[in-house]
């Protein structure tokens, strides 16, 4: 396969809005010259993700993730290079012209595939194979809306009948078979779906990657999923989000289901900033999908025994990604799609107003069993809440959780306080952080010289190469390097081409750091500013006339003890000299 020019690819990013195509993830909003909004690489409540459209590049100040508009989609699609090039190409207008020799990639045969699938299950629910699944769709409420939007089909109960189709359109089913379409035998291949109700599962740019099927009528298993593949992943992907993206950027929070009906039939009743879990518990993946879109997440399982369960086997899940969660319990009915038919989308909406804080959830049912009112049961208790308490990382809310559980136990406040005071770790700033800010601290003479460049690059002169070439910080010594390098030449310094440049991760995301962080406010006086760092630098480590010519005559006339009392430090650098 060809290679894409580096040409076409700087016009890639030049000509794609770094803006726009991260607005699709992540809701951000204009702070200055740049644009800020909750990170989609790690949780957080405050926003601390910055997006650059003149610089074309973003940094978390949270985490450190930086890099480019190519580098974003590659992230967040799981793209390779060239798939997100294209990509951006096809939609900034770029014309790439690649000559391909051979077969396809593999990635797009069973793209290929699993579109066709879709189409045949679409297909074949609207014919008369399908009568019996429109049917049961219509028993269970679910018109054409439901059926349109969310591209519902039919699998009919034939061996080989996707097989045959596939055949037809002279689709590999080695690429069907890697999709999880089909299932290779001795003699050949036959359907996985087959006599089920078909959820086309996508992603969040509405490709589809897997499907769920429902047995119509007697059949094991009831429900059956795609299997895990390099598309797929049932960790990390929520059905109909795709579908609920929109109002759950709109709404704030996302509502989480455990199916596909229950999700189908908020939809249906207009809560449409639902999505759902497909026959796994909620999971990190799930909840880190969630975060660019939801400041909050509302569970709605079911309300038996087992739905309870997992609710609150969530709870540490959403402690640990720093979400905050409520809990909707339905009192009537067994999961949200009977619950509607009983109480319409009033009741949900009753529902959802009521939902009490996952935490406090949690910290009722740890009651249930444990003998609250005696000593031995108020310490059982406490040992079963104290890692979930120590877990809370926003101050305010640890306090009401931990007032919470005292007044459960009917206890002074204070011992839990004092008991979190005994478990807590450092707290505060992650050590990277506080390592990143130590670092910047003793290099700051060096961090302004950088900083004054990049922004002034008008100033740069042989000085200011010598001093990068003097710098101490091997980052902020390979970036300065790297500007010079362009000024040298008599162009512009390109700041994503700059930072493309930069071999190690850590060093790239301190980089992107400078050039976001405060860019007006720190450089209130540029020019002085740059003219005294680099006086710091360039005479780092070299005495003042006057002073070694002081020590030399203290020393000649005896009195070294008289130089090492007022000048130890020159005298020792002297020395080493």
């Amino acid at each position: 396969m060809a290679m894409i020019p580096k040409e076409k690819v700087e016009e890639v990013k030049d000509r794609t809005s770094i803006v726009s195509v991260i607005s699709e993830y992540v809701p951000l909003k204009q702070r200055g010259r740049n644009f800020v909004g909750l990170c989609p690489f790690h949780s957080e409540k405050t926003p601390s993700f910055s997006v650059s459209e003149e610089k074309k590049i973003y940094y978390c100040f949270g985490c450190n993730a930086t890099g480019n508009v190519i580098g974003f989609v590659m992230e967040k699609d799981g793209l390779d290079f060239p798939e997100a090039v294209r990509m951006l190409a096809k939609r900034s207008g770029v014309v790439i012209t690649e000559e391909k020799v051979g077969v396809k990639k593999e990635g797009d045969a069973i793209s290929n595939a699993l579109k066709a699938a879709e189409e045949y299950f679409v297909k074949s629910l609207a014919l008369g194979v399908g009568a019996q699944a429109r049917e049961y769709l219509k028993r269970r409420g679910f018109g054409g809306d439901v059926i349109a939007g969310f591209r519902l089909g039919f699998a009919p109960d034939a061996w080989e009948g996707l097989t045959g189709s596939l055949k037809s359109l002279n689709i590999p089913l080695e690429a069907a078979e890697k999709a999880g379409l089909v299932i290779k035998k001795e003699r050949g291949h036959y359907d996985r779906f087959r006599g089920r109700l078909i959820f086309p599962i996508t992603d969040l740019r509405g490709r589809t990657i897997g499907f769920g099927g429902r047995v119509i009528g007697p059949g094991e298993p009831k429900y059956l999923n795609s299997p895990e593949t390099a598309f797929f992943k049932k960790g990390e992907t929520l059905y109909g989000f795709f579908q609920a993206k929109q109002a759950i950027m709109k709404e704030g929070y996302a509502i989480v289901v455990e199916g596909y009906f229950d999700a189908l039939a908020m939809h249906k009743s207009g809560f449409k900033n639902t999505v759902a879990t497909m026959g796994t518990a909620l999971t990190a993946g799930h909840l880190r999908s969630l975060k660019g879109y939801a400041t909050s997440v509302y569970t709605l399982f079911d309300s038996d025994a087992a739905g309870v369960n997992a609710a609150i086997r969530s709870l540490g899940l959403f402690l640990d990604e720093g979400f905050f969660c409520r809990a909707i319990t339905l009192d009537s009915g067994k999961d949200p799609d009977e619950f509607l038919g009983v109480k319409g989308a009033d009741g949900m909406k009753r529902a959802i107003a009521e939902a009490e804080p996952l935490m406090e959830f949690f910290l009722k049912r740890a009651m249930k069993g444990v003998g609250i009112k005696t000593p031995e049961g108020k310490a059982k208790y406490l040992d079963a809440v104290m890692p979930y308490l120590a877990k809370v990382k926003n101050v305010a809310e640890r306090g009401h959780y931990a007032a919470f559980a005292a007044s459960i136990l009917a206890i002074p406040p204070a011992l839990i306080y004092d008991e979190l005071g005994r478990n807590a770790g450092s707290g505060g700033m992650p050590a990277a952080r506080r390592v990143a800010v130590n670092h910047a601290q003793s290099h700051l003479e060096e961090t302004v010289i950088l900083r004054v460049i990049l922004k002034h690059p008008e100033y740069f002169d042989e000085r200011v190469e010598a001093a990068f070439e003097a710098f101490n910080d091997p980052g902020l010594k390979e970036a300065g390097a790297a500007a010079a390098g362009f000024l040298k030449d008599g162009g512009a310094i390109n700041v994503s081409a700059l930072l493309d440049g930069l071999i190690d991760p850590a060093v790239k995301a301190r980089i992107a750091a400078l050039i976001l962080k405060d860019p007006d406010g720190f450089l209130e006086d540029p020019k002085r500013m740059l003219e005294d760092s680099l006086k710091r630098v360039l005479n780092r480590g070299k005495l003042k006339e006057h002073t070694e010519a002081r020590i030399k005559r203290l020393e000649f006339a005896g009195r070294g003890d008289v130089a090492d009392a007022v000048y130890p430090k020159d005298r020792f650098k002297k020395r080493a000299t």
